[in-house]
């Protein structure tokens, strides 16, 4: 099962796809991890992306879609995936779509977690003071839900026409999210 989660900053998406990764035995593709370890390990693709990441702008498509096949082509990923936090904008959509395509991984299911803005904030600047997250400044966020708003929700268009997302009610708490996500999952199974 080869799987998308979508939604803001902030709805959860790393929790549950942390717990989809462990209920399904599927890979956790976390980009925004990925960027942080690559920054933090100070590697040539981390010393590109910081100041980009730090202001709270999208990361190069190109870049990205390299970052993810790379990954794409590891062992652990043989049973399949979630991806979590990519694609953001319709040209990495379609660039991801191309891409899995010619691996033949296509996507299983689309998830969207749908939250409202204010619960996002609340929740990313808590975030912030429990993780020291020096990427979830007042203006970062405000900028990445801005961002997300133009950029990623033609992505969810996108995928909807493709008759795969599922939207998920990512406003309650966690156990039942989860188990909402379940559900879509076992119907997305019986699909394939």
């Amino acid at each position: 099962m080869n799987i998308l989660i979508l939604g803001p900053q902030g709805s959860g998406k790393g929790t549950q796809a942390q717990r989809i990764a462990v209920s399904y035995g599927l890979a956790h593709i976390a980009t925004g991890d990925m960027l942080r370890q690559s920054i933090a390990a100070e590697t040539e693709f981390g010393r590109r992306v910081k100041p980009i990441y730090e202001a709270g702008e999208l990361v190069p498509d190109d870049l990205m879609i390299g970052l993810i096949r790379e990954r794409l082509e590891q062992d652990d990923v043989e049973d399949g995936f979630i991806l979590d936090g990519f694609p953001r904008t319709m040209a990495q959509a379609e660039a991801l779509d191309a891409m899995l395509r010619e691996i033949e991984r296509p996507v299983t299911v689309v998830l969207q977690l749908d939250v409202p803005e204010d619960v996002c904030v609340a929740r990313l600047s808590k975030r912030a003071q429990e993780e020291g997250r020096v990427d979830d400044t007042p203006e970062a966020i405000r900028t990445r839900l801005a961002l997300y708003r133009r950029e990623t929700e033609p992505v969810i268009e996108h995928y909807r026409a493709q008759g795969n997302l599922v939207v998920i009610h990512g406003d309650r708490p966690v156990d039942e999210v989860f188990a909402e996500i379940q559900q879509a999952l076992e119907q997305a199974a019986v699909r394939q």
